[in-house]
């Protein structure tokens, strides 16, 4: 874990620019969860729904539904691949995605189909990751998107 301004970041996943999800990927199996500044820009999550397990989806699909106080909207996979498990607890306790998004508020674990073409278009490596999540600070900052205390 890596201090980022206020957030903790994990810099040992991959993230996907794209929908801020990280991916930790072992072997050809990976679980994913959302970036810290997903439910920064959300608000407090209250609903996570997921789509029927076994559906092999492409980048971009979507896999499920989350309400938050700020956002509804569908949840895209992050990279391709067979979903296998989703996280019962997350279903049961949607806070847990903003409480603690590195650990206990992962989202699902997948199999992946097709990694190895997909990996260019991902964010890793420590420097990488603090170098792109410190220009999405500025960007949300920008915007708007961040709660200023």
């Amino acid at each position: 874990m890596k201090e980022i301004d206020k957030y903790q970041v994990r810099t040992d996943v991959f993230f996907d620019p794209e929908t801020h999800f990280w991916i930790d990927k072992t072997g050809n199996k990976a679980v994913v969860g959302m970036s810290p500044l997903v439910q920064e820009t959300s608000g407090s999550f209250v609903a996570v729904l997921f789509n029927e397990m076994g559906a092999a989806l492409g980048k971009g699909e979507s896999f499920g539904t989350i309400e938050a106080e700020k956002h509804v909207g569908p949840l895209k996979m992050p990279v391709s691949g067979k979903t296998i498990v989703c996280n019962q607890k997350v279903i049961e306790n949607p806070r847990l995605l903003n409480t603690d998004p590195f650990g206990e508020g992962w989202l699902m674990e997948i199999e992946l189909s097709a990694f190895d073409k997909e990996e260019n278009g991902l964010v890793s490596g420590e420097e990488n990751i603090t170098s792109w999540f410190q220009a999405e600070l500025k960007k949300f900052d920008e915007k708007g998107w961040i709660a200023q205390q």
